[in-house]
């Protein structure tokens, strides 16, 4: 274990005197970098930065044996006449200088200069700069004052009634509920935000000893209005954590997708989130023109291995962009687990797409194909250029046939984040799941081995010191064995390791949601019963036209978000109360004499709800190794077609599955016990969808969505679905299908296979050929 460099002592001094809430606001003058995760927003707070130039880099121009030097490709006058020689500048006119002097001349004339202020932050960073100043402007309307007048003339105690202001805030706009201001280090998060505000509007900053005295005006409001103190432990997501999430990703149905594309997404992520600590929002941003795919020679003689490489481009920038790093993950030979394997997922991914340049590179077989010629150290597979600009994770879209992946818009960092919290939720996990969860858990992990150096980490990190990975990510709990390292003792480092492992935590009985008995109970709070006797009176003064009321659909709107927020309330009530008694219960069972149960509930275990596709792509990601080299290959391509089949399956999102009905299909003949059980299904289904597209050309109303059963990519039981009522599927038919229908789609009917022009073609050809009204 190597010795870590001990950090450099900050030379600012605090004002503090050494209390939590007022290490908040010790934010000083000090210049250091942050990281977006160690704030409640993501900002860049360095507001000190020095933007004057670096004059000693200029010194060479005053050397004396840089005097005669000219730093311009033209030649210097040595006659000393002030007049130019017009005709040696004739090259200027040429036809190959873009713009004519009018050009430049308007440039200096009448550019824009507030068009490059905002250049060094990122959009998010952006969007808080623009919310401080509209609360700053929605308060200066509230007193009546002219906004740009008190920012031009702004005094403490106009900052200190803002803030008091802001803290009081409790609606937003359209009547939204907020959750205000809970901690004090949000405050000084915004204070920060509100001294690039004010840098912005007046072109000055704020003057440090309006600065100190804010610092201490802030704690006082944070005393007052008793805002938390705590900080948000930074959860560490290990290896041993993350394998335990992608195998309930993957077998889970409880967490389901509009698109199966994005369960492998998930796993991508975070396979290349733990492997190179980079920040979420960076890998979000991924391209295809950001990875190389190559075929490398194993120096010890063994198979060529599969090498990916890749690089993060969009990287956090403030002050300019940041040095890209890249990453080089070799193929492991017998991984004991294809669950922890980029290669499976990105190469699945790649195929999906169709993204290798090679034509015949069409699936994971042809990769075992190919030879390394003699003299050659690699073979690169090269992906096609047009894709270049292609985010490899991406989100997906509504259609008039389900969802799609969109062809070029990146997936949402809240996106993601959901799902991480929910998965977290479904592996056991007590503590919440976060994207940043693994980027702290590497960063940890690098910094215990020897194999990195400060130097090293601060690179892979992206930091410009190893104060910041102290200061941010370093957890607060020692793990170290601190009682065997002082006694002399041996660590027991495997011990410490499971003990600070989220997977220590797992409670696979912790109570995940409420049953329907507690969800019911909310409607008995006194503020949703008034809510729902008031809209019941809209009912009575506008009968049968109530739902087109704004005054109805506002109420209905607060009842839905008061019983959400409710139920939010008392599962969390539940949990804590489950945390609490449950261990309780435990052991005086256990005292009492009573045997444990041998029976484990998890949520790794398959079930019969899992689509053939997704059963599929557990089995064969979650195979073992094999005994051979053929065996292993074998392994690792079917698990790479397993993949690519499943970026096409469209789960069909959060909504439970059609429960099943006796009437969804005509009996088939029960096949014998002799017969393949899989072959029989097979053949059930089968029969099932012949059956289902008979009845949309014969029946005259028909209960079957004929663009739902055209739709191979779709689950087999949404296909065949029968709705109780020709009016249900002709509801179904509205809102699934017409209603995301846009100007200039390209309309098919896939079971008739016929083109249609525009929307009401399709109404009609809906009604004339397979009986659905709309």
């Amino acid at each position: 274990m190597r010795r870590r460099q001990q950090p450099t002592p900050s030379s600012s001094s605090s004002d503090s005197d050494g209390s939590d809430i007022e290490s908040c606001f010790d934010t000083g003058d000090e210049q250091e970098e942050t990281d977006a995760e160690t704030e409640p927003t993501d900002v860049d707070t360095d507001v000190d930065g020095d933007d004057e130039a670096d004059l000693s880099d200029l010194e060479w121009l005053a050397h004396s044996d840089n005097a005669h030097t000219v730093p311009m490709d033209v030649d210097a006058d040595v006659d000393g006449d002030d007049e130019p020689d017009l005709p040696d500048l004739e090259w200027l006119a040429g036809e190959g200088n873009a713009h004519p002097p009018e050009y430049y001349l308007d440039q200096e004339n009448n550019s824009d200069e507030s068009e490059d202020e905002d250049e060094d932050y990122s959009d998010g960073s952006l969007l808080l700069l623009d919310m401080i100043e509209g609360n700053f402007h929605r308060y200066c309307e509230y007193v009546r004052k002219d906004p740009a007048r008190v920012m031009q003339a702004v005094s403490r105690r106009t900052l200190k009634a803002f803030f008091e202001w802001m803290l009081n805030q409790r609606q937003g706009k359209g009547g939204r509920r907020l959750a205000g201001i809970q901690s004090a280090s949000t405050l000084g998060t915004y204070w920060k935000v509100f001294r690039l505000v004010y840098e912005r509007a007046t072109g000055e900053k704020i003057e440090g000893k309006m600065n100190r005295h804010m610092h201490r005006v802030l704690r006082k409001l944070a005393k007052k209005y008793r805002l938390s103190t705590k900080k948000r432990d930074n959860v560490a997501m290990y290896i041993e954590d993350l394998a335990g999430v992608l195998q309930t990703n993957l077998t889970t149905t409880k967490q389901r997708y509009t698109h199966g594309r994005h369960r492998i997404e998930i796993n991508l992520f975070c396979q290349l989130a733990i492997f190179s600590a980079n920040r979420p929002s960076a890998l979000l941003k991924l391209r295809y023109g950001d990875i190389a795919v190559t075929l490398l020679r194993d120096p010890g003689g063994g198979p060529h291995r599969i090498l990916i490489e890749f690089t993060c481009e969009f990287t956090k920038k403030y002050l300019g962009t940041k040095d890209a790093n890249t990453f080089i993950l070799p193929e492991i030979i017998f991984d004991p687990s294809l669950i922890l394997s980029p290669h499976v997922a990105l190469l699945g991914l790649i195929f999906a797409d169709n993204a290798f340049l090679a034509p015949s590179l069409t699936s994971a077989a042809r990769i075992s194909e190919l030879d390394i010629k003699p003299g050659y150290e690699q073979l690169p597979l090269h992906l096609k250029p047009e894709m270049a600009d292609i985010p490899v994770f991406r989100k997906s879209v509504r259609t008039p046939y389900g969802w799609e992946i969109s062809p070029d818009q990146p997936l949402p960092y809240t996106t993601l984040l959901k799902w991480m919290k929910r998965l977290g939720v479904l592996t056991g996990f007590p503590q919440i799941t976060r994207p940043y969860s693994l980027r702290y858990g590497a960063g940890n992990a690098f910094n215990q081995s020897g194999d990195v150096s400060d130097a090293l980490q601060n690179m892979i990190m992206q930091h410009a010191k190893i104060n910041t990975f102290i200061k941010h990510y370093l957890r607060r709990t020692v793990t170290a064995n601190t009682r065997a390292i002082v006694s002399g003792y041996e660590p027991q480092r495997d011990l410490m390791r499971a003990a600070c492992r989220m997977t220590r935590w797992i409670d696979p009985d912790r109570p995940q949601e409420l049953t329907p008995e507690e969800s019911l109970s909310v409607n008995q709070d006194p503020v949703v019963r008034r809510l729902v006797a008031e809209r019941e009176k809209w009912k009575c003064r506008f009968q049968g036209t109530a739902t087109q009321q704004p005054g109805y659909r506002i109420i209905g709107r607060a009842i839905f978000n008061t019983r959400q927020r409710l139920r939010a309330a008392l599962l969390k009530y539940v949990q804590e109360r489950w945390d609490l008694e449950h261990p309780v219960d435990e052991i005086e069972r256990q005292l009492s004499g009573l045997k444990l149960s041998q029976d484990v509930k998890t949520t790794l275990d398959q079930n019969d709800e899992m689509p053939p596709l997704q059963k599929r792509l557990a089995e064969a990601v979650m195979t073992l190794p094999g005994t051979t080299i053929e065996e292993e290959f074998r392994r690792r391509n079917g698990g790479i077609d397993a993949v690519a089949a499943y970026c096409h399956f469209q789960e069909g999102g959060a909504a439970a599955l059609p429960r099943k009905r006796s009437s969804t299909r005509r009996a088939s003949p029960t096949p014998s016990k002799e017969a393949n059980p899989q072959l029989a299904a097979a053949e059930a289904e089968k029969q099932a969808l012949s059956d289902a597209m008979l009845l949309v050309f014969t029946e005259k109303r028909t209960t079957t969505c004929f663009l739902c059963l055209g739709e191979q990519s779709l689950p087999f039981e949404k296909r065949t679905y029968k709705f109780a009522s020709p009016g249900d599927l002709t509801k179904h038919f509205k809102r699934k299908h017409l209603a995301h229908i846009k100007e200039g789609d390209r309309l098919k009917c896939k079971v008739y296979r016929m083109g249609l022009q525009h929307k009401q073609h399709l109404q009609n050809h809906a009604e004339t050929i397979h009986g659905t009204v709309s």
